[in-house]
């Protein structure tokens, strides 16, 4: 379509926009909590765009959505929106519009075949998109940042510790024996879950995502494919879904 896209993902860790022009990613946007509305009318008067639209996990304020309602294209990502892959999960309405959109970006990418996308946010996701383009579905479980938290706040006197690219795998003290339970115990869960999935699928991409990609994409051995831009390729390829026809 002619015109530049807002893609707004409003996720538990950061609130941000990919500006996507012919497809592809022109500019990264942050906002914040406090001043998301009057941060995106700000962007708006400055692109201009000709269609968004917002994929939110988080409660926001319904004046976002009337203002981008009022000066675009705009579409809420659902479960009930027009996509270009199929649904195949017991109750869609629960399902969330990132993992929904990630299926869409592997999609763009990889049509006709087998995608097990991971996002390595808040919480790790496993989504997997057979070749026929059904997101069947896949699991979830606590993030880096999740599991540190737990360890802290579920006992008595394990300090909170934050990720560290610097540890030992034989942890000699306190702080490194988290470090090295918590991260490689993660690394370990994701690298098991992709041969879980082989065991099962013999020819599938694996996609990774999300903020802590480049922890994982470091150490996995499996073949990846990492791009922290996945979310944006999915969901401006639901806008062009929508908008072709309104071109």
């Amino acid at each position: 379509m002619n015109g530049c896209v807002f893609c707004l993902d409003l996720g538990n860790s950061r609130l941000k926009c990919g500006v996507m022009l012919n497809g592809e990613l022109q500019q990264e946007l942050f906002f914040s909590e406090s001043n998301l509305v009057q941060d995106v009318q700000k962007a708006l008067e400055q692109y201009h765009p000709k269609a968004a639209i917002l994929s939110s996990v988080v409660d926001h304020p319904e004046e976002l959505e009337t203002l981008l309602a009022e000066q675009t294209f705009f579409l809420r990502l659902s479960h009930s929106t027009p996509l270009p892959i199929k649904l195949v999960y017991e109750k869609p309405e629960t399902l969330g519009v990132d993992r929904i959109a990630l299926a869409c970006g592997a999609w763009a990418l990889f049509p006709g075949r087998h995608n097990l996308i991971i996002g390595t946010g808040s919480a790790i996701t496993y989504n997997f998109l057979n070749r026929s383009g059904a997101f069947l579905g896949g699991g979830i479980s606590p993030g880096i940042d999740m599991r540190f938290r737990a360890l802290h706040t579920f006992t008595d006197k394990l300090p909170l510790i934050k990720a560290s690219t610097q540890y030992a795998f034989v942890g000699f003290n306190t702080r490194q024996s988290i470090l090295s339970g918590v991260q490689e115990g993660a690394l370990a869960e994701v690298a098991g879950m992709i041969a879980s999935y082989g065991n099962r699928y013999r020819n599938f991409n694996v996609l990774l995502t999300g903020g802590n990609l480049d922890f994982f994409a470091s150490r996995l051995k499996k073949k990846i494919f990492a791009s922290p831009y996945l979310m944006y390729k999915g969901l401006n390829s639901i806008v062009e879904l929508n908008v072709l026809d309104k071109s």
